[in-house]
């Protein structure tokens, strides 16, 4: 059996395969970021007929991919509602009506099928190699260079010229053409996460760039003896200074030493601050009427161990009975302190609280927030209203959505979207100059 490459053997393969990729001194769309958005506005342009080339500062292209939906790659969802996302207006004119339509039609052109869970699309496969693999494979057909290795560091604009942009890298001694000063008609900036070109010269203006869809991290409380259970909850949250939930949210709850992570935990985490006040209803299916009927057997304010262990996970209720007799609480505005043990079992029961400290393990967060203000980009075709020859897509805006295939599908289409109308621009300047 052939041993595995170590790491350092396969980084030196992926160096050795980037460095030679030929970069061509002029394209007509140069697409900076080789991600989602990247790959599929990188195939759109090039099936529109322009010359393409993908600048991703990564080994090689689409890797991002691999970690979506744990590896199994979440790439859309059946329900596709703008009002997901921070910016509902703007993604409703992007996306239109056909919105799921077409980002099936493009996977579907591309060789893939998918299954579906809730309202969660998968690839057949349930494995995210899939979703990537056939996006790069496709890229290759369409005749798209993809030059990995290569991490933009400025883009200027040349006025007056045939190819308007200038792109600038950041030196790599291990690839040699990094001091290449590639130009281009148009641009299409597709990065996500921290990999963001310096843009400043162009102009426009971002908004700051934050980790969101990450695990919360809590106040210290007892409830960190809960590490590694999980539950189904509803989850709400209220923020401080306030005395009424302001979002809830039903989903799967994982308990950490330091807070709290899972699906449900990762949408909190797009609207929840230090001090807000998180409360899980550990039972969503009964009243609080209902589990009182079996706590409370006999209506003496006390409660028997183990009552709970017909609806809860038996550690999870055997933690709470213990808090419970020692009327364990947060402090909190208006909640007042539960007067019996079968009041305050209850009361964990149906909001278990937890205190807001910030949010944690965001190196490793699904989506980043923040990005170029999109008031400056036309909505219909994804060009800055300043500079018609610059686009962007995907990440790049100031655009992000809860957990479920939101993200991934505005990357898609926004992807199309100014795949399409870059490679149509880039056309305009060609024709104008011939």
């Amino acid at each position: 059996m052939a041993k595995r490459p170590s790491r350092a053997q396969e980084r030196q393969r992926l160096i050795e395969e980037a460095a030679a990729v030929r970069v061509p001194s002029e394209c007509d769309v140069a697409v900076i970021g080789g991600g989602a958005a990247g790959l599929v506005a990188a195939i759109t342009a090039a099936e529109a007929g322009a010359s393409v080339t993908v600048f991703e500062q990564d080994l090689t292209c689409g890797r991002p991919i691999l970690a979506t939906g744990n590896g199994r790659c979440n790439f859309a969802n059946v329900n596709l509602d703008p009002k997901r996302f921070n910016d509902p207006s703007f993604v409703e004119a992007v996306c239109g009506d056909r919105w799921l339509d077409d980002v099936l039609a493009f996977f579907r052109e591309s060789g893939m099928r998918w299954c579906l869970e809730d309202e969660r699309l998968y690839p057949m496969s349930r494995s995210s190699a899939s979703v990537r693999n056939v996006l790069l494979a496709r890229a290759r057909r369409a005749g798209v260079i993809l030059a990995p290795g290569r991490e933009v560091a400025e883009v200027s604009f040349i006025e007056g010229s045939d190819y308007p942009a200038e792109l600038c890298f950041v030196r790599r001694d291990e690839i040699d053409d990094t001091w290449l000063l590639p130009s281009a008609r148009t641009v299409i900036l597709a990065t996500g996460g921290e990999a963001f070109p310096f843009i400043g010269n162009l102009g426009l203006m971002t908004a700051p760039r934050t980790p969101v869809l990450c695990p919360v991290a809590c106040e210290d409380s007892p409830l960190s003896q809960l590490d590694g259970r999980r539950a189904q909850v509803r989850a709400y949250l209220t923020k401080q200074g306030t005395f009424f939930p302001s979002w809830n949210e039903r989903g799967e709850a994982l308990f950490r030493t330091y807070g709290l992570s899972g699906i449900v935990t990762f949408d909190l985490s797009r609207r929840a601050e230090k001090g807000d006040l998180v409360e899980l209803d550990l039972v969503p299916d009964l009243t609080k009427s209902q589990v009182r009927q079996l706590v409370e057997g006999r209506g003496t304010g006390t409660f028997e161990p183990g009552c709970l262990d017909g609806i809860l996970d038996p550690l999870i209720a055997n933690v709470l009975e213990t808090l419970a007799r020692k009327r364990w609480h947060v402090e909190w505005p208006e909640r007042e302190e539960a007067q019996t043990d079968a009041d305050a079992l209850v009361c964990l029961v149906k909001a278990l609280p937890f205190v807001v400290a910030g949010l944690t393990e965001t190196n490793h967060a699904q989506v980043t927030r923040g990005g170029l203000l999109t008031q400056q980009f036309d909505p219909t075709s994804l060009a800055s209203l300043a500079h018609p020859w610059f686009f962007a897509c995907g990440e790049a805006l100031d655009i992000d959505a809860d957990c479920g295939g939101f993200n991934l599908s505005w990357a898609w289409k926004s992807g199309m979207v100014a795949g399409e109308h870059a490679a149509h621009m880039a056309a305009t300047l060609r024709s104008s100059h011939d």
